[in-house]
């Protein structure tokens, strides 16, 4: 959040009350509990720097310290189903344009690597490796990097774009014309990915998701592909496995075939598991 520059030197003033008054104004503004947090935590820290300097009394940060931290809703939100994402790309692969080839791979890596928007945005053509097939996300969030390994079916879609676009430097996902003409040098917003995604998304009948179901999608099919938790978590750039529960979206019928699966038969058992 951008603040004018007058209020700057009145953070270090703010006490218990104002703080509590600061987090109603955001609620009524509709931020997110994380974001509203993340405000609060900011401004505790500021408080903090402002009793090691002088200008403010440790009562003050003590007081501060008792604001409890707002609990996030469960997200109504939901991964596509394999259906949706056939129908996605059925829609997708209709158009013939470089745009379409563009946006073909926009959507092959959101689903295939779990790629945040801002982190797809950033990618430049030196961060795919074309021989091993993988991507490097030099700065994720928390500013921590990652590999990414591509499955065949996302290879061939950013194949079919690279084709158009061809090898020159710039951006992965870089700028494109309706006449046809590319500008590697020229990245793609994440406020344009957003409406990229809410758009085609509401062409098949998907009107209120939200674009970072693509992220849904990707962990929740893993998991239920029986990929360990641990694993998905590194895939998806988590630095806490908590935060990967929070996305995993499996219904009932996925714990139900889970359940039927369940047997203590030693016949059916592994045969290293039945030596132990």
């Amino acid at each position: 959040m951008s603040w004018p520059d007058e209020y700057g030197s009145n953070f270090a003033k703010i006490d218990y009350q104002q703080a509590l008054l600061i987090r109603a104004v955001l609620v009524q503004a509709g931020w997110q509990p994380r974001s509203i947090n993340r405000a609060m935590i900011a401004i505790k820290g500021i408080m903090k720097v402002a009793v090691m300097t002088g200008n403010a009394e440790q009562r003050d940060v003590a007081y501060l310290s008792t604001i409890s931290q707002l609990k996030s809703p469960e997200y109504q939100g939901s991964p596509l189903t394999a259906g949706q994402v056939s129908q996605l790309f059925r829609l997708l692969e209709y158009g013939r344009s470089v745009s379409a080839k563009r946006n073909l791979a926009v959507f092959a890596l959101l689903l295939g690597t779990g790629l945040r928007r801002s982190e797809l945005v950033a990618l430049i053509l030196d961060d795919y490796d074309r021989r091993k097939h993988t991507l490097l996300v030099r700065h994720g969030k928390g500013n921590k990097s990652r590999l990414l390994f591509l499955p065949k079916w996302c290879q061939e879609y950013l194949a079919q774009w690279l084709a158009v676009r061809k090898l020159q430097d710039g951006f992965l996902i870089c700028k494109t014309y309706e006449n046809g003409r590319v500008v590697t040098d020229v990245g793609v917003s994440v406020s344009a990915i957003y409406r990229l995604i809410k758009t085609k998304l509401a062409a098949i009948g998907i009107p209120n998701a939200s674009p970072h179901d693509m992220r849904r999608t990707f962990i929740t099919r893993l998991l239920e592909q029986s990929v360990d938790i641990n694993t998905v978590r590194k895939m998806s750039g988590h630095a806490d496995i908590s935060t990967t529960t929070t996305y995993d979206k499996r219904d009932h019928q996925f714990m139900q075939r889970a359940a039927v699966a369940l047997s203590y038969d030693a016949r059916t058992q592994p045969h290293d598991a039945r030596k132990n």
